[in-house]
């Protein structure tokens, strides 16, 4: 069992969605999970209710952090609270932490701009980038059916 921080930039409902497949099927593999939304100080809160604010001990706690990126750019505006806590922590706490990212269309070949940038952030704070083949992405298959996938790989030890 994992402990699995769940992170996502979230306009739409496409990019929630796939952060709570990952969620769920981390919660099918028993691991725990936690849920925040990076958005801009301001920002509606309408669908997103619930999901809390991110703070340094959710990086602490998770053993895997996963981050959806919705925007191909990084928006500083969301992504400021993330990286102010990756400046912050003890450079220790993270070293060996598994991470991997998703961008608009799930985990593809194709990396974004802002997942570039963030997986950067991640692997200077310590974290691992998870290679996608670990994850259990096929080239078929319904998307949010993989990200489940990639959640209970995930949930279990790990991945």
């Amino acid at each position: 069992m994992s402990n699995v921080l769940v992170l996502f930039q979230s306009d739409s409902e496409h990019t929630e969605q796939m952060a709570l497949a990952v969620a769920v099927g981390a919660v099918e593999a028993e691991g725990s999970i936690r849920l925040r939304r990076l958005a801009a100080a301001g920002a509606a809160e309408v669908g997103h209710k619930g999901y809390g604010r991110l703070q340094t001990a959710d990086l602490q706690w998770a053993g895997v952090v996963v981050v959806g990126l919705e925007a191909e750019r990084p928006r500083a505006e969301e992504l400021n609270g993330l990286l102010q806590i990756l400046s912050e922590i003890d450079p220790g706490e993270l070293n060996g932490k598994d991470a991997w990212t998703f961008g608009p269309e799930g985990v593809t070949v194709r990396r974004t701009e802002a997942q570039i940038f963030v997986e950067s952030a991640l692997r200077v704070a310590g974290l691992v980038m998870v290679p996608e083949e670990a994850l259990g992405f096929g080239s078929g298959g319904e998307p949010l059916e993989r990200m489940k996938e990639a959640g209970r790989r995930s949930g279990r030890e790990g991945v």
